[in-house]
């Protein structure tokens, strides 16, 4: 049975295609990533005025500014393979697998994260798949906060560095998106514009455990990266 309490939004979700990570040191967190996974290399910006624009912040307009790396990964990832001992690995696919199920993906092959069959989908209801163990080329951002009260900072004094949010950077008509989760209930947490990119993260921690969703628009905009690491 349906909750009547909880947003339903039409449009599905198309991918999961960025994970961002909220970090103490930009420059150690790069060298860890690349250290143990061997992601690199990243492309380090400055999101900052006059560049950062039409900031806010739980629904006013406020000043904040971060450093951000990005970089991609060319999938799928072995869980058992990529690291010695698979913990960081394992979790993120671990976050990544719970994420799809509550998303309404089903699992790989019809079982679920461990196998079973779990993950069977309802008849006549044929579901993406993701692999498990692994996950598709993703983007990987790290994201190191400067000034300014942000969900950046929220989430280092609530619980340290980690997993900030996910993004679907797939959208037809993102601005449609937005629209239609915040007409659900599902509030804009924080947004702004960079280099004439818009994004947004849509709070979805209370209604689906923890999770906050960046939607994205005119990603080509972005110019040179100020910094490429390493070197």
């Amino acid at each position: 049975m349906s909750d009547p309490m909880r947003p339903k939004i039409e449009k599905p979700l198309p991918e999961i295609s960025h994970v961002a990570f909220v970090v103490e040191d930009l420059e150690e967190s790069m060298r860890r990533f690349g250290d143990l996974l061997g992601v690199e290399p990243w492309l380090v910006y400055r999101y900052e005025p006059p560049r950062l624009t039409d900031t806010t912040y739980r629904g006013e307009p406020a000043e904040y500014s971060m450093r951000v790396a990005m970089a991609d990964v060319k999938g799928p990832i072995d869980a058992a393979a990529s690291v010695a001992g698979g913990g960081t690995v394992k979790r993120l696919l671990g976050w990544l697998t719970s994420l799809r199920d509550l998303l309404g993906f089903g699992s790989s092959a019809g079982t679920g994260p461990d196998g079973s069959g779990d993950g069977e989908p309802p008849p006549g209801i044929p579901l993406p798949e993701l692999p498990t163990p692994g996950i598709p080329g993703v983007n990987v951002e790290l994201i190191e906060p400067l000034r300014g009260p942000s969900t950046y900072t929220e989430h280092l004094a609530e619980g340290g560095e980690g997993i900030h949010h996910v993004g679907c950077f797939a959208y037809d008509d993102p601005h449609a998106v937005v629209a239609e989760y915040e007409d659900a209930g599902i509030p804009v947490v924080q947004s702004g514009v960079f280099d004439g990119l818009e994004f947004w993260y849509l709070d979805m921690r209370e209604a689906l455990g923890g999770v906050i969703l960046e939607v994205a628009a005119n990603l080509t905009a972005i110019e040179e990266p100020d910094v490429v690491f390493p070197r």
